[in-house]
């Protein structure tokens, strides 16, 4: 199985390097973002997947741009719900361009005709593209439960953030009740309070067991760590990449059992 980690995991450094020690570790691809306001972390989309491909990565899902105050206005009436739209199909586009496996999305608000007739638009983009639009679970399941119900369209797709639901809705199931539209995974523990993308070594609760049991049903999908250094931790760079494949592995060997159990 493919493994993957944020480009960006919480180290300011020379992208060139970080690609390079990411790939030597170990880790297969990795997790974008095309937002300005991040590259003080990696530079722009273009220089990074450039950096990314040289160092013999490939390029899992895209992150959607956003302010996470301005989330709620793609349900609403207006021009700020219209401009969040277009920056969603510019994705669309950008992950068309470099060969992303899909873009994923915040979707926070209140459901709405006007927001489901924006996410047709894009997914029409999706479509014509051929990249696929991954909703990820939040705090905020009545509305992705909404857009599920009430949108069937073949490039609306589902990831998993595993932090997300362990602290957030841990009673509920999305793979039991959406798995057969997962295409990616966002990789973290936490104590079950906070969402603290970190590693089980440093503070989780997570039942590992549990995710490999039901992502052995999966033939294609990338284990994608979604995590970042805190500055407690206190180990290098390459230290720390050394436990997030440690975890990767482990989590691999525990999905390879399953499947062996279930054939």
């Amino acid at each position: 199985m493919d493994k993957g980690i944020s480009f960006y995991f919480g180290f300011i450094s020379n992208i060139d390097k970080r690609a390079q020690k990411i790939k030597e570790v170990g880790f297969d691809c990795v997790i974008a973002n095309a937002d300005k306001k991040f590259n003080y972390q990696n530079g722009p989309i273009s220089k990074q997947v450039k950096v990314i491909k040289k160092a013999g990565l490939k390029l899992s899902s895209l992150h959607m741009r956003y302010n996470r105050e301005e989330l709620p206005n793609f349900w609403k009436e207006g021009r700020k719900g219209e401009r969040l739209k277009k920056i969603l199909i510019k994705d669309v586009k950008v992950a068309h361009k470099y060969g992303f496996k899909c873009v994923v999305v915040h979707l926070v608000g209140e459901y709405s005709k006007v927001g489901e007739k924006r996410l047709l638009e894009v997914l029409d983009v999706c479509e014509r593209l051929n990249v696929p639009l991954a909703i990820e679970n939040l705090g905020h399941r009545p509305l992705f439960i909404e857009v599920f119900k009430n949108i069937k369209h073949k490039m609306l797709k589902f990831n998993l953030d595993v932090g997300h639901n362990n602290c957030y809705d841990k009673d509920f199931d999305y793979i039991k009740n959406y798995g057969d539209k997962l295409i990616s995974l966002h990789l973290s523990d936490n104590n079950g309070e906070r969402d603290e993308h970190t590693l089980t070594c440093f503070s989780g609760n997570v039942d590992w067991d549990k995710i490999a049991k039901q992502l052995a049903n999966y033939e294609d999908i990338s284990l994608d760590y979604e995590i970042f250094y805190k500055k407690e931790y206190n180990i290098s760079e390459d230290e720390y990449l050394r436990l997030a494949i440690a975890q990767a592995k482990a989590l691999e060997e525990k999905i390879e059992f399953y499947k062996k159990k279930n054939s």
